[in-house]
């Protein structure tokens, strides 16, 4: 369902490694990352009850033999300090559980507050799918969009390099951990793999690239708005 070579082009180790290894190392490998997940938890825990359900379902991703290739990004994501809900919105993508989850996520919070219109440019070449396809991706990138705007400070500080020391600047490009858009690249070939429509991988790296510099120009954005509006009832 997916090929190993591409993480050698963005400078991250190919899947085939864990193969070359014995079974003991890569049970330690597990190991490790099992223990990034438990600390997330615990760091997290109190922010939600549902988080421990949350990171099971990562922790079940992961150990499919088909996610295996997904195995180093996510531990790097999970390393940091990503927000379990994000990444479960990511891996939402090719994994049914993960979906369900993402979706009763934002129906609680929507519960409690009003939902913020997000708007993310296609690129041309998506143009092109099946409809069916185009829908899933665009709910998928709409979805993400809108677990991020739950708790925008909190994402910002963990997806931008030096966030905390960076003055809002509605022009300014901020630079993205890649790990995060390598892995929703990744999460999207593999996903297109299934169904047999294929696209370059730099492309797909650019598309998810663009749709998380346009996040982050949103939250952003958002918590300006917050602000001011705080600034107005003071």
């Amino acid at each position: 369902m997916s090929e190993s070579g591409d993480f050698e082009l963005f400078g991250a180790p190919a899947a085939k490694e864990h193969d070359e290894k014995s079974d003991e190392q890569f049970r330690e490998q597990m190991k490790r990352a099992q223990q990034q997940i438990a600390q997330l938890q615990k760091e997290e825990g109190h922010a939600r009850a549902q988080d421990q359900n949350l990171v099971a379902i990562i922790i079940q991703f992961l150990s499919q033999p088909q996610n295996t290739d997904l195995f180093l990004l996510i531990s790097r994501v999970i390393g940091q300090d990503i927000p379990s809900e994000l990444i479960l919105a990511i891996i939402s993508l090719i994994d049914q559980r993960a979906t369900q989850e993402v979706y009763a996520y934002l129906e609680a919070k929507e519960q409690a507050e009003k939902a913020v219109a997000l708007t993310v440019h296609k690129k041309a070449d998506f143009q092109a799918l099946p409809p069916e396809h185009k829908k899933m991706i665009d709910e998928w990138i709409h979805n993400i969009h809108h677990v991020a705007a739950k708790r925008p400070q909190r994402v910002l500080e963990s997806v931008v390099f030096n966030f905390k020391a960076a003055a809002y600047n509605p022009d300014a490009v901020r630079e993205i951990f890649p790990s995060l858009v390598q892995l929703s690249a990744f999460i999207l070939r593999n996903y297109l793999n299934y169904f047999k429509i294929e696209f370059e991988f730099e492309n797909l790296h650019g598309f998810m690239q663009l749709v998380f510099v346009e996040m982050v120009k949103n939250l952003e954005a958002l918590i300006q708005g917050q602000k001011q509006l705080g600034s107005s009832e003071s």
